[in-house]
């Protein structure tokens, strides 16, 4: 067990920092004083006065009249310039968000001290002093817009967003899913991994996932602003990709409150199972049962002026039915092999959600801040239903313990200096866990077979039906708390904005990977058997993230129209295990072994990120921006970040052909035996059940200088006032991928395999029909087979070329009119390129699924995705309107077909049948990333009528979630056969939300 007094929050070790800070988290403001003759004005006293801050922000202007003033909570402000001699000049109604920067000029004329000329008008609308491309969307924002009300839906509004493996939870229609947790979105070619969810600045998840994601995400309720930034992100961290970044609300010297509940059920779902779905396979689409969300949040005082409080809750209810799951008429019943259809059993997936979240924040003295949270959730989704697996082979995804305490000081040393330290303390306990026997029971109305038999069961995959059945493959018990803090120092001169800072995320993870009853595992194909699986199980991998740790230094540097920003960042990152223990198991009687503790990973890198920004025509409104910055891959206790534990390294599973000779569905043959007995083949990994690890990392892969995966980003693009309010963002982005990884099995060579090419299946659906040769793949022999496996997982530029770029052009409107219509329009078009040519052609492409050295150039065609969302309050009779639109190509489609030794003989130049006694192997049909699925166009709309009574203010909505009733597929059965392209998952149909919003 780990001693969590090891892992102490080293918060005050970088109190003694020198000057610096951010180019991000929070906002900031700048400008260039002059009197009336054009001439600069140092010595100005600058003052920032807003609700949000209790004691004011001051800076003075320096020698080329230049001022700024960083770290800004967002709202609106007044800016006032005083300089005796001169009339003082108050710039209202200034607009501050926790992203980019907000220029404010002025001009001062000779006046006495009581003269004060008001300046009122908005803020320019284009940033022409930074280059990182960020949406803004504040509270009310976020409660006007019909949306799921989590941060994957509102960062799929911004352009170029696109889902991650997970599906970034795409057919949440109006919240129908709990969206939460266990979601990813990438951007420009970013890695699922490289996304950052932080709250001021601190990484807010889990230690897997390379820290993209996890079961903590910060209440909407507590946020008083979110900024999703991408291209040219500060060093702060050492990822690119979407940084997600949450501004908490701190409450204030008056009571507020924010409360939301909506409501939906099957009865506000239209249809849109069209007969086109029902021909094309599908038993049933996507649907709602029920679905609730009540938030509430209320803060104020706690003293006037010294110590504020704001609390946040909320409970979310959704419940649904999956597309195309039914039943199992033989569920439960060992006796019973089959899968059988039972249509009066749909798949569900329930899902609950409950947060609270408390933050206390004590303005110390004028120059000292400090602020607190504590957050407490509880996450399931119970059962988690999936499409490819039949509802008696369900888990539990579910967090029964998630807690957050978060602590962070600001102090503003001086008008120049200003010094933060942010600490945060996370802890997940989590997994895909067997039902609870109570939940087993509803799931099946009580059924008694399933509650008695779950351990007598064997976990069924068939290959025809892609469908895993019977009892679920495995399950998952995990723990796995993390600490994280960052210190900064700014020191901001009116051309310099100059920073220094540090952080580090240290914790461990506990992953314990069990099965209930029998460890055996069988695979079908249509029904017949051909492969046994035996597993190690139950067993716990464990590892220590002992650094995360990063030193950067930035600046932005402002000349005249210029703007130049660098940064240059250090990052060391290191992983070990602790000793180690692992014991028998059914298929492993005399496994009993101890591994000592040693280390996994040892990093060190150093990143840049450059940009330059010019303010073109010198009048404020069109910006010239290009960026040149190099990131890391996210990376934590995940992939090879954990692999390295011994435990895990080991040959915890191996395959068994199998031949069903008198098809009684039981393998007749000693399982215990590794060699050919019976009806089964030799295990296919030798090294099942001892010490010898099954797989290997090279040294350039686990440490060193550089070697961490990496990506080169590059953009060029323009941005230009249209009118007061409107603006024009078009660039151009680039990002290139390096240090990217390869596997190879050492104990074969080229000679322990056959090449061979093979005739596609004559099929309609098919590019022409099918019947075309594919040339360039490749079957083990034998004799290759029988020197077993030895794996090594290593850079891929240690043995051959792959390379991996995104390139694309995103073009962007916002708008923010007077008249309180707020619109954002936005397309991002781009494509993936990855080519493992020179890897394809040798025998590192070893894989699962076989592709043809045709396929080894793999660029997709140009795509266009789209974005928009609008904001209007009509004022004459105060109604509310809004609604959003998204439009995204297809996932890709596959066809990854089975081929029998049957077909093989018939159909290939292969001229002999599998090896081991394999009945078939996996190859790949159709060109990867060339043929796509329907393309998804939704529209989510919002009518709502705003209510006032004193000082409340109430909005009453009808909320319509796929208004056009788009029944577009976003996923189907991938396995080429009779079954192929069958419809998996459609877009839910047109749902209506009854909400309300009362604030006071």
């Amino acid at each position: 067990m780990h001693a969590l007094a090891r892992k102490a929050l080293p918060l005050l070790a970088v109190l003694a920092l020198v000057p610096s800070t951010a180019f991000a988290q929070l906002g900031q403001l700048q400008g260039v004083v002059r009197d009336t003759s054009g001439a600069v004005l140092p010595g100005v006293t600058i003052e920032a006065v807003s609700p949000v801050i209790i004691q004011s922000r001051v800076t003075v202007t320096g020698g080329a009249g230049r001022y700024t003033i960083v770290q800004l909570f967002p709202g609106t402000y007044t800016v006032t310039f005083s300089l005796p001699g001169f009339a003082t000049v108050a710039q209202e109604d200034v607009v501050v968000s926790a992203a980019g920067s907000v220029v404010i000029d002025a001009n001062m004329q000779v006046g006495g001290l009581e003269e004060t000329v008001t300046v009122t008008g908005q803020a320019p609308v284009v940033d022409v002093t930074t280059s990182t491309r960020a949406a803004v969307l504040d509270a009310d924002t976020m409660d006007a817009l019909p949306t799921d009300r989590n941060y994957l839906g509102l960062a799929r509004l911004i352009p170029g967003a696109t889902a991650g493996s997970d599906g970034g939870r795409e057919n949440n229609i109006g919240g129908s899913a709990i969206g939460e947790v266990g979601g990813d979105l990438s951007i420009h070619g970013s890695r699922e991994n490289d996304q950052r969810v932080t709250l001021n600045g601190v990484p807010t998840h889990t230690l897997q996932a390379g820290g993209g994601l996890g079961g903590q995400a910060p209440d909407i309720g507590s946020a008083a602003e979110i900024t999703i930034e991408h291209t040219a992100v500060s060093a702060d961290l050492p990822t690119g990709g979407l940084r997600i970044n949450f501004v908490p609300r701190d409450g204030g010297n008056t009571f507020s409150s924010s409360n939301y509940f909506g409501f939906s059920n099957s009865g506000m779902q239209g249809d849109n199972f069209s007969s086109a779905l029902k021909s094309a396979g599908l038993h049933s689409p996507d649907s709602i049962d029920k679905n609730w969300d009540l938030s509430f949040a209320i803060g104020g005082p706690i003293v006037q002026n010294r110590a504020w409080f704001w609390f946040s809750g909320r409970r979310q209810v959704a419940d649904r039915f999956v597309a195309g799951v039914q039943g199992n008429q033989n569920a439960f019943d060992p006796s019973k092999f089959l899968y059988v259809a039972d249509p009066s059993v749909r798949g569900m997936e329930k899902g609950t959600n409950v947060q609270s979240s408390l933050r206390i924040t004590w303005q110390a003295s004028p120059r000292n801040k400090i602020a607190g949270t504590i957050k407490r959730d509880r996450w399931c989704t119970c059962p988690d239903q999936s499409s490819s697996r039949s509802p008696e082979a369900i888990w539990d995804f579910r967090f029964p313990r998630l807690t957050q305490e978060h602590l962070e000081w600001t102090s503003p040393v001086s008008n120049n200096l200003l010094l933060e330290v942010v600490g945060l303390h996370l802890f997940e306990r989590w997994g895909l866990m067997h039902p609870h026997t109570n939940a087993w029971a509803s799931t099946f109305a009580g059924n008694t077979k399933a509650i008695a038999n779950v351990g007598k069961l064997v976990s069924i995959q068939d290959q025809g039906l892609n469908l895993t059945y019977s009892k679920a493959p495995f399950f998952r018990n995990t723990l796995v708390p993390n600490y994280a803090w960052r210190a900064a120092a700014t020191y901001v001169t009116g051309t310099h904005n100059f920073k220094v800072g540090i952080n580090n995320v240290n914790g461990f993870l506990e992953q314990t990977q069990y099965q209930v009853g029998s460890q055996l595992a069988y695979r079908f194909r249509n029904g017949v058997p051909n492969r046994i699986t035996l597993n190690n199980t139950p067993r716990t991998n464990a590892a220590d993230q002992n650094y995360d740790f990063g030193l950067f230094v930035q600046d932005t540097i402002t000349l005249d129209r210029l703007t130049i920003g660098g940064a240059v960042r250090f990052d060391w990152f290191k992983t070990s295990f602790p000793e180690r223990s692992i014991g028998a198991g059914e298929f492993v009687p005399s496994m009993n072994f101890t591994f000592p503790a040693g280390d996994i990973l040892k990093f060190t890198d150093v990143s840049y990120r450059s940009s330059v920004t010019y303010d073109m025509f010198g009048t404020g409104r069109t910006a010239l921006k290009a960026t040149v910055s190099k990131y890391l891959e996210g990376q934590t206790l995940n992939g090879i970040g954990r692999a390295g534990d011994p435990v895990s390294r080991l040959a915890n599973s191996t395959n068994i052909n199998w031949t069903d000779a008198d098809g009684d569905f039981h393998p007749d043959c000693n399982l215990l035996n590794p060699l050919a007995n019976g009806e089964c083949s030799s295990w296919s990994n030798p090294g099942f059940g001892s010490q010898r690890p099954a797989q290997s990392y090279s040294t350039a892969l686990k440490s060193g200088f550089g070697n961490r995966e990496s990506n080169w980003e590059y953009s060029v693009g323009v941005a230009h006032e249209l009118t007061t309010g409107v603006s024009l963002d078009v660039a151009y982005f680039r990002r290139n991928w390096q240090n990217l990884q390869a596997v190879d099995n050492r104990a074969v060579d080229a000679s322990d395999y056959t090449y061979f090419n093979l005739t596609v299946p004559t099929d309609a659906r098919l590019p022409n029909g099918g019947g075309n040769t594919l040339t360039g793949f490749r079957a083990i022999t034998d004799a290759g087979r029988a020197k077993g496996n030895d794996s090594i997982t290593l850079r891929a530029k240690e043995v051959g070329d792959l390379l991996e770029n995104w390139q694309g052009v995103d073009v962007n409107i916002n708008a923010r009119l007077q008249n309180g219509l707020q619109v954002q329009f936005g397309t991002s078009t781009g494509r993936t390129s990855i080519n493992d040519c020179d890897l394809l052609n040798n025998k590192l492409a070893d894989r699962s699924t076989y592709r043809s050295t045709g396929f080894c150039d793999q660029t997709e065609a140009y795509a266009t995705a789209v974005r928009a969302y609008a904001v209007y309050t009509i004022p004459t009779i105060d109604v509310q309107l809004s609604g959003t639109f998204q439009s995204d190509p297809g996932n890709f489609i596959q066809a990854n077909f089975n081929a029998n030794n049957a077909y093989l003989a018939a159909h290939s130049t292969l001229g002999r049948s599998l090896a081991g006694g394999a009945s078939n192997m996996r190859v790949q049909l159709l060109q990867p990333h060339t043929r796509r699925l329907d393309r998804r166009n939704l529209v989510d709309i919002r009518i709502g009528k705003v209510l006032r009574v004193g000082g409340s203010r109430s909005v009453v909505s009808l909320d319509v979630f796929n208004a056009v009733n788009s029944d577009a597929t976003l996923g189907v059965n991938q396995t080429f056969g009779s079954g192929w392209l069958t419809p998996r998952e459609v877009v839910q149909a047109r749902l209506m939300k009854i909400s309300i919003q009362f604030d006071f």
